[in-house]
C-alpha cells in the first residue's frame, strides 16, 4: 500500500517518465562505479605496486566487496587505469563506463609503449560511440599502429584455434572451441544463409544455427578435396544385420559403436560413401563390400537439372545442400536411376524417412503425398 501512495511509484509514470528515471538510475550507477574504482585506486597507490601486491588487492576486493574473482580483477585493472589522469577525469565526468574502460585497458596493453598516450587520447575522443563501435575503433587503431601484424612466434605450440568434442550417453555429441577472427567471420558467413527461417518456421535461432552447422558438415563431407586417412577417404561405417535392414526393423551401429534405428541407417545409406557390411545370425561379418559412391556424378547432375534443389514443396534449398534420395530404396531392389531418385535437403530427407510422408516419381517429376491426417477435407 505504501508504494500505491508514493507519487514517484513507477505505475503512475508514463513511458517518457519511466525512461527518464532509467537514465537517471544509469547515471547513478556509473557514478557509483567510478567512486568505487577511485577508492580502490587509492588503495592500490598505497601498495608497492608489485605483482604480489596486485594479487593481494584482487583477493581483498573479492572478499571485502563479495564479488567474483572476475569482477575483482576488472575493478583492480580499472583502478590501475585511473593512474592516467585523462581517463580518471573522463570517468568522473560520466563520459566513459565500465565496459569502455575494459576496452581501453586492453587496447593500451596491446599498443606500443611510446604510442599509448596517443591511443588513449583517440579513444577518449570516441567514448560517445556505442560499445560495439567503440571496440571497432580500438581495433582499427591497433591495426594502423602495426600494419604488418604481430611478429611470428617461434613457439608454435600455443594454439589459436581449438576444438573439443565428446560423445554423450545418448549418442549425441557436445563440442566447444575457439577460432581466429578470420575463420569466425567465414563461419558466420556460411551459417547465416543456411540458418534463415523458412515460412512458418518454429525453430529457435540456436536450433536453426544447429541445423545450418550440420548442413555445413554434410557439404564438407561431400567435397572432393577432403584428405585421405589411412589410405581412405573419410567415411561413415554402418554395421547392420542384412535381413533386418531389408525389413526396416532392428538397429544398426555407426562407426564407434553408437546404435541408431533402422530407418536412420537407410537414410544415411541413400547418398553416401559407405561400407556395406553384411553379418550373419551370430553377428559375424560374412561379406564387406568395397567403398563406393551410390549416386554417380552424372546422375546427380541430371537430378540437379530436373529438381533444381530440394524438391519438397515450398523448400528452396540449393542443390549443394541436398541429398539424393532413393524413392524405392536400393536395398528393396530400387535402381540408382533418375526415375527412382529425388533431391531432398537434410530436413525433408529426414521427414521422408521418419514420418508418413511419401514421394513417388510421376511423369518424371517427384510428387509428395502428406500423411492422411494432414490432407485437406
Amino acid at each position: 500500500m505504501e508504494a500505491t501512495r508514493d507519487p514517484t511509484a513507477a505505475w503512475r509514470m508514463d513511458d517518457t517518465s519511466l525512461w527518464h528515471t532509467c537514465g537517471e538510475a544509469q547515471d547513478l550507477r556509473r557514478t557509483a562505479y567510478t567512486r568505487l574504482v577511485e577508492t580502490v585506486s587509492e588503495l592500490w597507490n598505497r601498495t608497492g605496486r608489485s605483482k604480489e601486491d596486485r594479487v593481494s588487492l584482487v583477493a581483498q576486493v573479492q572478499t571485502q566487496l563479495r564479488v567474483t574473482k572476475k569482477d575483482a580483477l576488472q575493478i583492480v585493472a580499472h583502478a590501475q587505469l585511473f593512474g592516467r589522469d585523462a581517463v580518471r577525469d573522463a570517468a568522473r565526468a560520466g563520459e566513459i563506463d565500465a565496459d569502455q574502460l575494459t576496452v581501453l585497458n586492453e587496447t593500451l596493453a596491446q599498443a606500443p609503449i611510446l604510442d599509448r598516450d596517443k591511443v588513449e587520447a583517440e579513444l577518449l575522443h570516441n567514448t560517445h560511440l556505442p560499445l560495439h563501435h567503440f571496440r571497432l575503433a580500438a581495433k582499427r587503431i591497433l591495426v594502423l599502429l602495426d600494419q604488418d601484424g604481430p611478429e611470428p612466434k617461434d613457439d608454435l605450440a600455443q594454439p589459436k584455434r581449438e576444438f573439443h568434442y565428446s560423445n554423450r550417453v545418448d549418442g549425441s555429441v557436445a563440442f566447444r572451441g575457439t577460432t581466429d577472427p578470420e575463420t569466425g567471420a567465414l563461419l558466420a558467413a556460411l551459417i547465416s544463409p543456411l540458418a534463415k527461417p523458412k515460412a512458418n518456421d518454429t525453430r529457435t535461432t540456436p536450433q536453426r544455427q544447429g541445423d545450418a552447422f550440420t548442413d555445413i558438415i554434410e557439404l564438407a563431407a561431400g567435397s572432393d578435396k577432403l584428405p585421405d586417412e589411412g589410405g581412405e577417404r573419410p567415411h561413415l561405417a554402418i554395421t547392420m544385420n542384412a535381413t533386418e535392414f531389408l525389413q526396416h526393423i532392428g538397429m544398426a551401429e555407426i562407426e564407434g559403436g553408437d546404435p541408431i534405428d533402422a530407418e536412420s541407417a537407410r537414410r544415411i545409406a541413400c547418398d553416401s560413401t559407405t561400407y556395406r557390411m553384411i553379418i550373419d545370425a551370430n553377428s559375424a561379418p560374412i561379406n564387406i563390400g568395397r567403398s563406393t559412391r551410390t549416386i554417380p556424378n552424372t546422375i546427380r547432375r541430371a537430378l540437379i537439372v530436373r529438381d533444381k534443389g530440394c524438391a519438397f514443396p515450398g523448400c528452396h534449398r540449393r542443390p549443394r545442400q541436398c541429398h539424393a534420395h532413393h524413392v524405392t530404396h536400393w536395398a528393396d531392389g530400387g535402381w540408382t536411376s533418375l526415375d527412382n531418385l529425388v533431391l531432398l535437403c537434410s530436413t525433408h530427407h529426414r521427414m521422408i524417412h521418419h514420418s508418413k510422408w511419401t514421394v513417388e516419381i510421376i511423369d518424371r517429376q517427384p510428387v509428395f503425398t502428406p500423411p492422411t491426417e494432414l490432407r485437406p477435407g
